[in-house]
């Protein structure tokens, strides 16, 4: 290993212990604090933009050391009005952190194993994110029940249709989850294609195994899909995964 790659593994790994240490305070004290209002809804909002507030300073530290490109506050400002879910691809380990520091209010719906880490599970908890349980195909029915009362209050959801990590190329299979809770709600579904190049921090890959060059992330939103033009939750899946597969040719 070069000096200059020693020098990049030092700074991925201050990034990702900042995470672990900056979630521990947040779930700990000052989410706590933030939540003490009787009204639910009013402090998981409070709740969100704080994490919002930590993400953009993670993705500035990364994008000043080199390691990722990626600025939040030039994300692409277009996600409609209202409730509706953001279905993405879900190329690299910072998906979830850079969505959130870009767009702040979403409900994420989560893998079971972060919402049982003492480190991060309570942020989630305090913010309204949804306990997605164990990977696999198949959305577990109190996942969707959960996702459709969010969509109902009037929240957007953020939801990775492939359940996991995406492959080297491509996609891999949707799961219904997503489109059926849209379908259900009657609320848009918004498709996204992340970009990440070169590759890296992605799935079956260490942290520390990151590229000799900054990753540049990018992020396409696209356009929307209402549930009400579509004849079933199935229609809704194919034409937001189509949407998704020429976004992604664009980009290679």
């Amino acid at each position: 290993m070069t000096f200059k790659q020693g020098l990049r593994v030092a700074l991925a790994a201050g990034a990702f212990l900042g995470f672990g240490l900056g979630g521990a305070l947040l779930s700990w004290i000052v989410l706590p604090l933030a939540s003490l209002d009787p009204d639910r809804r009013r402090r998981q909002r409070r709740c969100q933009r704080l994490v919002q507030a930590t993400f953009v300073l993670f993705h500035d530290y990364m994008r000043v050391c080199g390691l990722v490109a990626y600025d939040p506050r030039r994300a692409p400002r277009d996600l409609p009005d209202g409730p509706l879910v953001l279905v993405t691809n879900h190329p690299t380990l910072v998906d979830v952190t850079a969505l959130l520091a870009a767009y702040g209010e979403l409900c994420v719906v989560a893998k079971g194993s972060l919402f049982r880490n003492p480190l991060i599970g309570p942020l989630l908890r305090l913010c309204g994110h949804i306990d997605g349980g164990q990977s696999g195909f198949g959305t577990p029915a109190h996942v969707l029940d959960q996702a459709i009362a969010r969509l109902r209050e009037g929240q957007r959801v953020l939801m990775f249709p492939e359940g996991t990590r995406s492959p080297d190329a491509g996609l891999s299979r949707f799961r219904s989850g997503a489109f059926n809770a849209a379908f259900a709600a009657q609320v848009p579904i918004v498709p996204a294609a992340i970009g990440a190049h070169p590759p890296g921090l992605k799935k079956g890959q260490p942290w520390y195994a990151i590229p000799t060059t900054e990753i540049v992330w990018t992020v396409d939103v696209l356009e929307p899909l209402a549930s009400s033009s579509f004849p079933s939750a199935r229609d809704l899946l194919v034409a937001a995964r189509s949407q998704i597969e020429r976004a992604l040719a664009r980009q290679a």
